[in-house]
């Protein structure tokens, strides 16, 4: 059976980011946490960068009501990593109205992430007048591998959802 897709899908519908990759990993293990296609904005009051999604290494705990001042009667989960159990920050499911920017997004503290920038250990590494490799600097490029491996993996099961979402409708909508 043929797939259609709908007549006002394209791909210039899509919204894309231009900007280089750029991972953001916990601070202790350095397992990625999110990426720049996640990202929602940064809230320089409250020192935390706001996430629409993150990796499965983040794990959320139970439902508490905060008592701190800032943000008193907000109902929130704490975000840990899954593999330091480093606290990352919250994910907030109800708040006053002055805080509703932080509602349903995770909330992650940026004193307790890094952000990698794709290539940035090599570029410091190699001079612009490409000096040959030798095996000095070959660790730097397995782990720039490795790194990559992992996001693309993390891209193909995005990828995989979504096509199946879109090949769901299409059928759907052809029957």
């Amino acid at each position: 059976m043929a797939v259609t897709f709908p007549a006002n899908f394209s791909l210039t519908n899509l919204q894309r980011r231009l900007e280089p990759g750029i991972v953001y990993v916990c601070g202790s293990c350095r397992l990625p946490i999110g990426d720049h296609n996640d990202w929602s904005s940064d809230h320089v009051g409250d020192n935390v960068i706001l996430m629409k999604a993150v990796s499965q290494f983040v794990k959320s705990g139970k439902l508490t009501t905060s008592s701190d001042p800032g943000d008193a009667g907000s109902q929130y989960q704490p975000l840990s990593c899954n593999s330091c159990h480093n606290v990352l920050g919250k994910f907030y499911s109800s708040t006053p109205a002055n805080l509703n920017y932080k509602l349903n997004l995770y909330n992650i503290d940026k004193n307790v992430i890094d952000r990698y920038k794709f290539g940035e250990k090599l570029q410091q590494i190699i001079p612009a007048s490409e000096a040959p490799i030798t095996l000095k600097q070959c660790h730097f490029y397995e782990e720039e591998f490795q790194k990559q491996n992992l996001l693309l993996g993390m891209l193909l099961k995005r990828l995989s959802r979504l096509e199946d979402e879109v090949f769901t409708t299409s059928v759907q909508d052809s029957s």
